[in-house]
């Protein structure tokens, strides 16, 4: 028993000592975070492909996780798999095709009288989550610079591009900026093109007198450079906000300032944010440290691309956000002092598929 206990207390005291001297292990936080994460965006050379692209250098460049942009043709294809795999883990959508991902409906309201039937284009995609929120991407009806119409008002009885089969959610691009100002689609003479481009060079042509159409889209360039176009003021009464935000929720009323082409002065547009989005797969630390890195660097996104003019803190946390924020976004917003009483309570709204600001 003797000999036992003298040959025992020195292995243990070796072992004491090795535990002393290991190093330790990689803390929690450290083994939560993946080395790379995916970035799903639309095609290259599109805008959104241009933000995530720029939003993942950041991220990479100033954080712990390698950010890689994956081009898709549109979030339809990705939307699914980041639901129910978390990949890709990160995706940029517009605020109201997330509603429409989260909650598996077209619109919160039903749509104005005259509006053709649209079927949802999700199923219920619960898990997704917000990160935070960009700028705005505005939208509107084109004329030529030297057309009569100055006011959407006076559209009524005139030919605007329309049915969009290519891309049926430019209907309700169409719809809520008529809506803005009372207008309704049984006032004008649709006229189908298969999509927004089409619609654009249509007004070219001569073969309508106004087009659905976004801001900097290349083609917008184009037909103003060749005829001369301009965009309409969108109506800014309260009413009409209140319906075109039942057909577009999360949009709003904005002035853009003259430059973009089409653009001739200070317009007020249709207008909707960008959505940068996850899921509940992807961990709350993750989802931290890669926010964390576009909150302290976002000064360094300016330069990328235009979009990202005004894309600062300020925007990430807004109570227009049409899906709940991810846990990870909260607990950053809590320690930058953004979480406010009113976010808190929308989040509840939000995860039952409710908007807040449409009550």
């Amino acid at each position: 028993m003797n000999i036992r206990r003298s040959v025992r207390l020195p292995t243990l005291g070796v072992f004491a000592a090795a535990l002393l001297v290991a190093p330790h292990p990689a803390s929690s936080q450290q083994q939560a975070l993946p080395r790379s994460v995916n970035f799903g965006t639309h095609a290259v050379g599109t805008v959104f492909n241009a933000v995530g692209t720029g939003l993942a250098k950041v991220a990479t460049d100033r954080g712990p996780i390698r950010v890689v942009v994956q081009p898709f043709s549109g979030p339809p294809a990705w939307i699914p798999t980041m639901n129910r795999e978390g990949k890709p883990e990160i995706g940029i959508i517009n605020v109201t095709e997330i509603w429409q991902a989260y909650t598996g409906k077209v619109t919160p309201r039903p749509l104005p009288a005259g509006a053709p039937e649209m079927k949802p284009p999700y199923t219920p995609q619960s898990n997704l989550r917000l990160l935070n929120l960009g700028t705005n991407l505005a939208l509107g009806i084109l004329v030529r610079a030297d057309s009569p119409i100055k006011s959407l008002a006076d559209l009524k009885g005139k030919r605007l591009t329309w049915d969009f089969p290519a891309f049926p959610a430019n209907i309700l691009s169409g719809l809520a900026t008529l809506s803005t100002a009372g207008v309704s689609i049984q006032d004008v003479q649709p006229v189908p093109v298969p999509e927004v481009v089409s619609g654009v060079r249509a007004l070219m042509e001569g073969r309508v007198d106004g087009a659905v159409a976004a801001v900097g889209m290349g083609i917008v360039s184009e037909a103003d450079a060749r005829v001369g176009v301009r965009f309409l003021p969108a109506g800014q009464g309260p009413e009409g906000i209140r319906v075109a935000a039942g057909i577009m929720p999360g949009g709003n009323v904005n002035i853009r300032r003259p430059g973009p082409a089409g653009v001739k002065g200070d317009t007020p547009l249709w207008s909707y944010g960008i959505s940068i989005v996850a899921s509940t797969h992807m961990s709350e630390e993750t989802a931290y440290t890669i926010l964390k890195a576009w909150w302290e660097h976002w000064k360094e996104l300016e330069p990328v691309h235009p979009q990202f003019r005004g894309w600062n803190p300020d925007v990430f946390v807004q109570e227009i956000a049409t899906i709940p924020y991810h846990s990870g976004a909260i607990k950053l917003y809590k320690e930058k002092g953004k979480w406010t009483a009113n976010m808190a309570q929308n989040q509840g709204a939000l995860l039952r598929g409710e908007l807040p600001f449409l009550k």
